[in-house]
């Protein structure tokens, strides 16, 4: 029966694999016998055309644990042969093995030869770096204290800004709806967090997990991924309600978020998706955007999990976005030509209290995706939020501000809690859909390289949402 279902899900064609030019640069700096960090990407794919046909029916959360079991079931099958030429490598030179199912790729730290060989597997597709110097955590332009007029505040002026008050006054608050955030952890001891924090309790499994140091406490030890969680869903027993969706659950997914930490980020993305996350939210980029990443968020699109993305600090300078906020969305505005490619991902841009772009916000069009090239750029990113001196949950208690679109993007990841809360049964395509087309346009008219399709307004998002039947799916069908 596995069998049959693998040949029914996937197509695998034979072809001779590639080590990515990424990789040569590497490799040309190296030294004999030194471990590079790389994926191997393994021939074969997801068929959304079958998995859409046979999961009618499903709602989304057994559509999930369908593409979930089916996408490990392709990565064992696929991934055979390079597990074996990698565990018949002389010890010391193939270490920290590990198999990613979101991806079809294999990670490893190994030697030139060893890569070599593994290039020559015809199920390769490329073996490609997965160390990228300048990949990261996008930083806050800024981080100050709380000023004693923004503690004032009985909800923090982003919340509010976006009408998420207003959805709660309806009765939905994100109640139900798990959000991971991948970042630099959570203080799940804090006063506005700690009775939002996900707990498997038969499992034994509380807050989430920590991937960089491989052990279930994602403890915050910087501050970044508290003051995320705590816009996402905040909820206010401090003082200030800072959060868009304090109903909704929070999984904290700790990551590597210096250099070269991409392969922590696969890690968290499965996890959490395996788990159970409805919406994942990250402010984390790369420069050099790799198969590896992209395979990943196109079947988080297929499990029908919402992944928002900060666009980067990187200013206005065009093509400054980073991967994966690089990434097609998993609807297209009209004003956007589709040349294929699609994603999970929604870029998030960043706004101020005057709804003005913020100066530091990246500015698309993006190019790098191979769908999309300088003749048929992608309009990037896909919407803004509140971004700049934005009000949070501080590490160790209390609040603090923060200004980047890091803080823009748990303005999103909120709203998608919020939306699956009024109507769980959304694709993430209507979620995206509804997000664009209900924002507050800004700037030229339309969705553009700066704001995207507009500010997001959650009142608006959550109207077209409930708005909508199930029958209305738009997900995984190119616009006309």
């Amino acid at each position: 029966m596995k069998n049959l279902l693998i040949l029914a899900a996937f197509a695998v064609a034979a072809a001779a694999g590639s080590i990515a030019p990424d990789l040569r640069r590497v490799i040309a700096g190296s030294e004999e016998g030194d471990l590079i960090p790389v994926f191997i990407v393994v021939q074969g794919d997801l068929d959304d055309t079958w998995v859409d046909a046979v999961t009618v029916g499903m709602d989304r959360y057994e559509r999930r644990a369908f593409v979930v079991d089916a996408l490990k079931d392709l990565a064992g099958t696929a991934q055979a042969g390079v597990r074996e030429l990698l565990a018949s490598q002389p010890e010391g030179t193939c270490e920290d093995v590990e198999s990613h199912w979101l991806a079809n790729a294999m990670y490893c730290r190994t030697t030139v030869d060893v890569i070599r060989q593994v290039a020559d597997l015809p199920e390769v597709v490329v073996v490609e770096s997965a160390s990228d110097p300048d990949a990261g955590l996008i930083e806050p332009v800024e981080v100050r204290p709380a000023t004693p007029e923004e503690q004032s505040r009985a909800i923090a002026w982003g919340v509010s800004k976006i009408n998420a008050d207003d959805v709660w006054a309806m009765g939905y608050d994100g109640t139900g709806v798990i959000v991971g955030v991948i970042d630099t952890g959570t203080d799940y001891n804090h006063t506005d967090l700690a009775s939002n924090m996900w707990h498997d309790t038969p499992a034994g499994l509380h807050y989430g997990w920590d991937f960089y140091n491989n052990d279930p406490d994602p403890m915050d030890d910087y501050g970044h991924g508290t003051h995320v969680s705590g816009t996402v869903l905040g909820d206010g027993t401090g003082g200030t309600q800072t959060g868009v969706a304090p109903g909704a659950t929070c999984m904290a997914l700790r990551i590597n978020y210096y250099t070269g930490g991409e392969n922590t980020w696969i890690q968290a993305m499965e996890w959490g998706t395996d788990h159970g996350t409805d919406v994942l939210t990250m402010s984390l980029g790369s420069t050099h955007g790799n198969t590896t990443l992209r395979t990943a968020e196109e079947n988080l699109l297929s499990a029908g999990v919402f992944h928002s993305v900060a666009a980067g600090n990187s200013g206005p300078g065009a093509g400054t976005i980073l991967s994966s906020g690089d990434s097609p969305p998993p609807w297209f505005h009209p004003d956007q030509t589709y040349h294929g490619g699609q994603s999970a991902v929604v870029t998030c841009a960043a706004t101020d209290s005057g709804d003005t772009i913020a100066s530091f916000s990246s500015r698309g069009p993006v190019t790098w995706w191979t769908d999309y090239t300088t003749a048929h750029p992608l309009i990037d990113p896909d919407i803004a939020a509140p971004g700049v001196d934005v009000l949070s949950t501080q590490w160790t208690g209390g609040y603090t501000t923060m200004s980047g679109t890091s803080m823009a993007t748990p303005h999103v990841a909120g709203v998608a809690a919020l939306m699956l809360d009024a109507n769980p049964s959304l694709t993430v395509a209507q979620i995206d859909q509804y997000m664009e087309t209900t924002a507050l346009d800004l700037g030229p008219a339309g969705k553009d390289n700066a704001f995207g399709a507009g500010r997001i307004d959650a009142y608006q998002a959550v109207l077209a949402a409930i708005s909508t039947g199930i029958g209305d799916s738009m997900e995984g069908i190119e616009p006309a």
